[in-house]
């Protein structure tokens, strides 16, 4: 028979990647936590750990029993939101995931003015790619999820929250701010700094550079959209950023958008979330407050 205290100190070793930090989670000495993990593998009757000097690395069946404990603790985390939800709103968690733009520019917005109206709800945001984020709905370690990018996956559920404008911003004194009648042609062999490669804003941007003929040069990568709007702003090139994430700088008078003829570049901003199954009450809160109450950044 599965023991479940062993099967919960294996979790918390292959989820810190280190017997020392899993043992200070667990309030626990670190022998306590390796004589358990052993007595696992004996049950098991397979080693689940490859202990090296630089720390204890998933065997293959170790990989699959945490596949499987990552779901059945958060299952518990789940039963546990289920039993305070029955004093409904007046408590609870939600987690969510986000892509860089809406995380930084939309989601903190968003989760402040929900907050007025459930102050009781603690949310937690964390910021990653969207395949990283999808796995971790899919282990029911956060909740929600918003990207730029489009989800297509069976077993999850997705809707457009608002369309992001893709816009190219410079220095206020860039020579093209002010060239009257600016187009795209004005744009070949312009010095641009974008994101990183697998940034959804680059993509976009890229795609619609490519679908108007025009050609730019990259002369910097930059990993995040606060970096590339430094860069603009210090007259290094031209930057492609979210008009969300924009907004403040313009305002500020750090950059300005280049008023350019014909450039419509624009993807929409997804909200998706587990199909099919009962969610926790704070959960459809949110949801049902993207969808009706809608509110977005001022400025945007």
């Amino acid at each position: 028979m599965t023991n479940f205290h062993q099967l919960h100190i294996f979790h918390a070793v292959a989820t810190h990647g280190s017997f020392s930090k899993a043992a200070r989670a667990l309030s626990i000495s670190q022998p306590a936590v390796s004589i358990q993990v052993r007595g696992l593998e004996d049950a098991i009757g397979s080693p689940l750990l490859h202990r090296t000097r630089r720390g204890p690395i998933l065997t293959d069946i170790g990989a699959t029993m945490f596949n499987y404990t990552r779901r059945i603790f958060a299952l518990a985390d789940e039963m546990e939101e289920a039993v305070r939800e029955i004093e409904g709103l007046r408590s609870g968690r939600l987690t969510i995931g986000s892509s860089t733009t809406p995380g930084e520019y939309i989601l903190p917005f968003v989760i402040g003015e929900f907050q007025k109206k459930y102050p009781d709800i603690e949310v937690a945001l964390s910021i990653s790619n969207t395949d990283a984020i999808l796995e971790r709905i899919r282990y029911r370690e956060i909740d929600l999820g918003m990207a730029g990018a489009p989800v297509t996956i069976d077993g999850l559920a997705s809707f457009i929250y608002v369309d992001d404008d893709i816009v190219i911003i410079g220095s206020p004194d860039h020579p093209l701010m002010d060239r009257p009648g600016l187009s795209l042609s004005d744009l070949e062999g312009e010095r641009f700094i974008a994101r990183e490669e697998g940034s959804a804003t680059r993509k976009t941007a890229e795609q619609c550079l490519a679908a108007n003929g025009v050609s730019v040069k990259v002369v910097m990568e930059l990993g995040s959209n606060e970096a590339v709007k430094r860069a603009a702003s210090a007259g290094l090139g031209l930057g492609m950023v979210s008009k969300f994430g924009a907004a403040p700088d313009v305002a500020g008078g750090f950059v300005r958008i280049l008023p350019v003829k014909g450039w419509d570049c624009r993807r929409p901003l997804s909200v998706f979330h587990r199909e099919g199954e009962h969610l926790p009450a704070a959960q459809r809160a949110f949801l049902e407050f993207l969808r009706v109450v809608h509110p977005v950044p001022p400025g945007a």
